[in-house]
């Protein structure tokens, strides 16, 4: 299991509220637009396609990052008006 930490920032809140709906679903622990969930790698693919696919990366971001200090590196992906980039967390 892993423990991530997942933020959004959705500009439609039609697009918002399915992504709320889907994220509550796995987790009691969250604060406005971030959940703290404990996951499978599996689960965390899976989760990733799902999220992405109800997203616009024209408009809206998305954050995944490792909340376990063993980790020396988190993958992240963030989207960001006019295109989608990688980026590495610390």
């Amino acid at each position: 299991m892993a423990r991530i930490l997942i933020g959004y920032d959705i500009h439609q809140n039609a697009r918002r509220r399915r992504v709320l709906r889907l994220l509550r679903g796995l987790t009691p622990c969250y604060q406005n637009s971030f959940f703290d969930c404990d996951i499978s790698q599996l689960e965390l693919s899976r989760l990733f396609e799902q999220l992405t696919g109800l997203m616009d990366p024209l408009e809206d971001g998305l954050i995944l990052a490792s909340l376990y200090p063993g980790h020396e590196t988190a993958l992240g992906q963030r989207w960001t008006h006019g295109g989608a980039s990688l980026f590495l967390v610390n």
